[in-house]
């Protein structure tokens, strides 16, 4: 499936590193937070409530206001660990990786602030063969039209936020149905984006926090027996 390569947009940092905007906490790549260790990416993996705003200051940006409660509602298989890196031309932004034992099940969120968020949110769209908006994610969103879209982008003032994934809940089932391919329909992909999106919200502190994938497992078909 087509995910939004902000990395190769914006030139993010790929090392894991500990990043004080998380509370301290430090996860190597693909490497379970500790259990109880109290740091950023295992508060993700633990914690079952929200969190603050995002931001820490002029120029920065974090995805650490999310939860496993938050993101595992898009994931079919248990999230088994968060991957914090930095993120933008300045590593001020950060990038939270939540994973599951199925290496195709994967949730991965860039924010970045200041001066990298209209420029990366701008050629987002450009690199999008048909855009098309999002309501309700951010000032505005966008994703890709069509099948092969499992992301988006959005943008709130200063804010920006992309969002791609696998293993989303149903689609497994929908694919099996169109012969094993992506081909599921530009429907399913425009829930899943929206569905996607509300982490952005989360993010944001404002807008819809709910994602919803009913149509998705409604039009699933039943598993054979």
């Amino acid at each position: 499936m087509h995910r939004v390569n902000v990395r190769s947009i914006i030139g993010s940092v790929a090392v894991a590193i500990a990043i004080g905007a998380c509370g301290g906490g430090q996860t190597g790549q693909g490497v379970p937070a500790p259990a109880g260790s109290g740091g950023g990416a295992s508060a993700a993996l633990e914690a079952e409530g929200g969190a603050t705003t995002a931001g820490t200051g002029p120029g920065k940006a974090t995805c650490s206001q999310l939860t496993k409660a938050d993101v595992q509602p898009l994931l079919a298989d248990p999230i088994t660990t968060v991957t914090v890196t930095a993120a933008g031309t300045d590593g001020d932004g950060q990038s939270c990786v939540f994973g599951t034992a199925n290496s195709d099940g994967v949730i991965d969120v860039v924010v970045l602030g200041g001066s990298d968020a209209a420029p990366a949110y701008a050629s987002d769209v450009q690199g999008l063969a048909d855009p098309v908006d999002v309501p309700g994610i951010g000032d505005k969103a966008a994703r890709d039209k069509g099948d092969n879209t499992d992301s988006i982008a959005a943008l709130k003032g200063d804010a920006y936020c992309s969002v791609s994934g696998g293993g989303i809940p149903g689609v497994a089932a929908l694919e099996q149905a169109a012969g094993y391919t992506s081909n599921i329909g530009d429907a399913a992909y425009a829930t899943i984006s929206a569905a996607l999106g509300t982490l952005c919200n989360r993010i944001y502190g404002s807008g819809n926090t709910t994602p919803d994938l009913s149509s998705l497992t409604a039009a699933a078909p039943p598993s054979a027996p």
